[in-house]
């Protein structure tokens, strides 16, 4: 009689622990879509004026819980790998552990310079999982 409620419990908080990610097909189109987005996005737009790429925006919250190497997979190596404390350049595919994996949707003009634009980023706190997956506009 006490069992039931305790499992349904367990049961409960173990799916809400693992996010809103499946591995279906809208979540799939979702993953094609931004990977499009950024292999498109050193082609596209003017050189001389800013770009943002039009995949910012797009809901994505349904990535939360997704697998740190399933979203590399799907998007290729992150661009850069934030902490609280530092930005750096990941040195393989993913980023260190402690550190989250950031994709950047905008380039700009005539420029090698990194911030300022919207940022699709992993928030893993030190997990192999995103705990969310969400746009951070850079300084």
């Amino acid at each position: 009689m006490y069992v039931a409620p305790i499992a349904l419990t367990a049961l409960l908080a173990a799916c809400s622990a693992s996010g809103n990610y499946r591995n279906d097909a809208a979540h799939e189109e979702l993953l094609q879509t931004l990977r499009q987005c950024l292999v498109e996005l050193p082609i596209s737009g003017e050189r001389n004026k800013d770009y943002v790429s039009p995949c910012v925006g797009r809901d994505v919250s349904s990535l939360n819980g997704i697998s740190r190497h399933r979203l590399i997979d799907a998007l290729g190596p992150a661009r850069l790998c934030m902490s609280q404390t530092e930005i750096n350049f990941p040195q393989k595919q993913d980023c260190p552990f402690d550190q989250n994996p950031v994709w950047s949707f905008y380039h700009h003009a005539d420029s090698i310079d990194t911030g300022g634009g919207p940022e699709l980023v992993c928030i893993a706190n030190n997990q192999m999982r995103c705990t969310t997956v969400e746009w951070r506009r850079t300084k």
